[in-house]
């Protein structure tokens, strides 16, 4: 797409065309938000709740179920994009059925059907990780501090308002007898919750496409059938950005090594967060002037309510970072930019959500450079951070090489910030998104704007990015394949587990870094240098009581 809009199209022979640019158009955003971040997120969850709640899954053995229902789902809907089905990664009604030339679709119902289908099973692996969630955090059947500790109140009203960070809001007596769950823990449920809720008008919305695929008349006119597309999609943004949030309440005390001052400020933003979540998606229907007046101003105080919400995680966690002994290692330094990406695309996404603004910044690539600050720089970066700190404990087997995690790291900020800073410009002087060609001739602004300066740009950004990627696959392949450990590596579970482990995960192999492998958990900082420290689940200087243990 990049290559396309850059006015190089015939370097890629028949693949730099209309057709396949609104295939790739298809094929990509929906890669990104169900693609990666559906497995993605399966896969934190389900880390995440043993190891912070230290319980066994509920129904554990659905998760094959999860893992081959999505495969099947959502390799159909890259199948469709294959065989021509183009109509973008929002198929807004009725581009499904009538887009391309003349209203003519390239592509059949064959196609269509197979899209919906695909996109149904998909969706049915989410509902079914989402009974595992809930049966975790909520079922009566563990024998454990949630259930049974003396002196707290056990009822479902308790533990769900623990479990959304409501308590934070509670009086000191009531929120006493509330037992805290973990903030990893709080965000899976808060994710789950708006996934849950958003998800019958899509499932209604896919049915219909089904439907009509099938040469039936449609049920739903088109701008229901918007209302239930963004009603779900902006939740979907969330998806993965949740649980990694919780991540950084989980990691940055560690790497701060100190706490919050108060956990009510690592709870109050999720109950907003909560709410917010779906109810600013009207936001994306403020050019439809047909859409409810009562919409459109509940979606404008969303995206504002929204940024409040944020804006109190953003300061809890820099404060906690600011003039701490922060420990700098390649999972710290991932976070502290994807944060600043999620600052930058936050900042954005309100403007956005303000009415006034969107009349001149809607579908322009103001609104590409928003979810790339949001959805490149934050969630992905973040992502990269939190699997290089897992990884050791889920597969015991150290990193490759920490220099293909530094090349890795830098590559993709420069990259990634710098495609998003471009678009976001691009969107200030009214380059249109989903375009195949926005630099055009027969409209001399577009010329006199230096459209295609800006469009060049990108591409050189997204070659960048692109590139930087090699290093992380070679990386990850040769970590995989590498050897074994014997032991177990263990990633402390929050700060006071940090004091006790005090070297929770060997960095990586012997052979990039020239110092001997040490061996799990012997706490053992000799010949190993600080720089060395950073690849995952980095060694940790330790203060308690006043001195440093090693």
């Amino acid at each position: 797409m990049r290559t396309d809009q850059a006015g190089s199209s015939s370097l890629i022979g028949s693949l730099g065309s209309p057709q396949v640019f609104g295939q790739l158009l298809t094929a990509h955003g929906l890669g990104m938000f169900v693609g990666w971040q559906f497995p993605f997120t399966y896969g934190l969850i389900a880390y995440a709740l043993p190891k912070y709640m230290k319980r066994k899954l509920y129904a554990e053995r659905l998760l094959p179920a999860v893992f081959f229902l999505f495969m099947i789902g959502f390799y159909l809907v890259w199948l469709s994009t294959a065989l021509g089905y183009g109509p973008g990664w929002y198929f807004l009604f009725p581009l499904p059925f009538h887009g391309g030339p003349a209203g003519s679709a390239p592509w059949g119902s064959t196609q269509a059907l197979m899209f919906f289908g695909g996109m149904i099973i998909t969706n049915v692996s989410l509902f079914t990780f989402t009974y595992i969630v809930l049966g975790t955090v909520f079922s009566n059947k563990y024998q454990d501090d949630y259930n049974l500790k003396a002196g707290y109140n056990h009822s479902m009203s308790a533990k769900f308002a623990g479990a959304i960070g409501f308590e934070a809001y509670m009086p000191k007596a009531v929120r006493s007898r509330i037992l805290s769950y973990p903030p990893a823990v709080i965000a899976a449920v808060v994710t789950t919750l708006d996934m849950i809720v958003s998800a019958p008008p899509f499932l209604t919305l896919l049915g219909d496409g089904a439907w009509v695929s099938m040469n039936n008349q449609t049920f739903l006119n088109n701008l229901v059938a918007k209302n239930f597309l963004w009603i779900n999609y902006h939740p979907i943004v969330y998806y993965a950005f949740f649980p990694l949030i919780g991540m950084y309440y989980t990691l940055i005390p560690i790497f701060s090594k100190r706490n919050f001052s108060s956990n009510r400020w690592a709870k109050a933003p999720w109950p907003l967060l909560l709410i917010t979540g779906v109810g600013v998606y009207s936001h994306h229907l403020f050019m439809d002037t047909s859409q409810p007046f009562i919409l459109q101003f509940m979606s404008q105080n969303m995206s504002m309510v929204i940024g409040i919400a944020s804006g109190v995680s953003v300061f809890t966690l820099l404060a906690l970072v600011w003039r701490s002994k922060y420990e700098w290692n390649l999972t710290a330094k991932w976070l502290v930019a994807s944060i600043f990406g999620w600052i930058i695309g936050g900042i954005g996404g309100v403007e956005q959500g303000n009415t006034a603004l969107d009349v001149y910044l809607h579908n322009t690539y103001a609104v590409v450079g928003h979810f790339h600050f949001n959805g490149l720089d934050g969630i992905v970066f973040a992502s990269f951070g939190v699997l290089y700190w897992i990884l050791p404990e889920i597969s015991s087997k150290q990193w490759y090489s920490k220099t293909l995690g530094e090349i890795h790291l830098w590559g993709s900020l420069v990259g990634g910030f710098g495609l998003a800073f471009v678009f976001t410009a691009m969107g200030y002087i009214g380059v249109p998104r989903r375009q195949y060609l926005p630099a055009n001739a027969g409209l001399p602004f577009t010329i006199t704007l230096n459209y295609q300066f800006y469009l060049d740009l990108a591409l050189l950004f997204a070659l960048i990015i692109a590139t930087a990627q090699i290093p992380f696959i070679w990386n990850i392949l040769k970590t995989l394949m590498g050897p074994t450990s014997p032991k177990p590596f263990t990633t402390p579970a929050s700060l006071e587990d940090a004091i006790q482990i005090p070297i929770p995960t060997p960095i990586a192999r012997a052979s990039d870094q020239g110092t001997s492998i040490l061996e799990p958990g012997s706490g053992a900082l000799s010949g190993v240098s600080s720089a060395n420290s950073g690849m995952g689940a980095g060694s940790i200087n330790q203060i308690t009581k006043g001195k440093e243990v090693a």
